[in-house]
């Protein structure tokens, strides 16, 4: 078989799983829970107003303190990355060590896709039946996003910056495209120190950026400066965390940085993976097959 074949096998492999995997189902159960809970108010605000919704949601979701629970998802669906099992060494020997590994990396790309669809998908469901298409962002998203009367059930507030400067198409996609790389960036983050450094330690290592995204909101600047924004990749998950009118100087990173420092970290941490994979021995019991 060519090399091409052998990497997409190697990768489908962990998707079969997903049917007997229980941690998946849990996590979705998860989310789809999550989601209810934090759209229900949003949804019962325009069922009070007699005004549908817009499916548009999506971009005001990913938040502080939400964006956490949306990386905390994230981590439980890589958590056992670089996916090893009992199958682990059959494959190998057929497809070679770095085709196996290759294969693990394309499996993150396409689940954080998967991830990220499942998420807008559920978005939109969970509005149901308050929810009404149009290609505006609607007037309840738009209400909210103005005013100044607190709703104690909502626990969603629209970005105004994001409603006057973009479309609702340019909100999604930017929206959508940046969730998906934080995810890939997470994954490959725990497979690169499961690899390196040793199994669990990626659980550390994005809990601790986990830490620094919350922790640079308000304390972080507060006490080290605005430059802590800098090195919090989880946060720019969110369209609003970036300064789009440039309002702060160099408060905030903007689009281009960390689209780069994602891609390539990703990049850096992929290559660097492989390389160690393919020249280390291969210990049973640590992997656990």
């Amino acid at each position: 078989m060519t090399n091409l074949k052998m990497i997409r096998i190697c990768a489908q492999v962990n998707f079969q799983k997903w049917l007997v995997n229980s941690r998946i189902y849990t996590l979705a159960v998860l989310m789809i829970a999550f989601l209810a809970y934090h759209s229900f108010g949003l949804s019962q605000f325009a069922a009070d107003k007699g005004i549908a919704l817009t499916p548009w949601v999506f971009p005001h979701l990913i938040t502080p303190p939400g964006l956490q629970i949306f990386a905390c998802f994230i981590i439980l669906l890589f958590s056992d990355a670089p996916f090893a099992d009992r199958h682990m060494p059959f494959l190998i020997i057929r497809s070679g060590r770095r085709n196996w590994i290759i294969g693990q990396l394309l499996y993150i790309v396409v689940s954080a896709l998967f991830f990220a669809i499942f998420i807008l998908f559920i978005s939109v469901i969970v509005l149901i039946p308050n929810v009404q298409l149009s290609t505006d962002w609607g007037i309840i998203l738009k209400t909210l996003a103005v005013s100044t009367e607190i709703v104690p059930s909502v626990t969603i507030f629209p970005d105004e910056r994001i409603l006057t400067m973009f479309s609702v198409l340019e909100a999604m996609l930017i929206s959508f495209g940046l969730f998906w790389l934080v995810s890939i960036f997470i994954g490959v983050l725990i497979f690169f120190f499961n690899i390196v450094v040793g199994k669990m330690s990626g659980l550390v290592a994005s809990g601790v950026f986990i830490f620094i995204s919350f922790f640079s909101i308000i304390h972080g600047r507060l006490i080290l400066g605005d430059w802590i924004s800098y090195l919090s990749p989880i946060s720019w998950m969110s369209i609003s965390f970036f300064d789009w009118n440039n309002s702060m100087g160099f408060s905030s990173p903007s689009l281009m940085y960390a689209v780069i420092c994602l891609v390539g970290s990703i990049i850096l941490m992929s290559i660097i993976s492989t390389i160690v994979f393919c020249k280390k021995d291969l210990d049973i019991q640590e992997w656990g097959y």
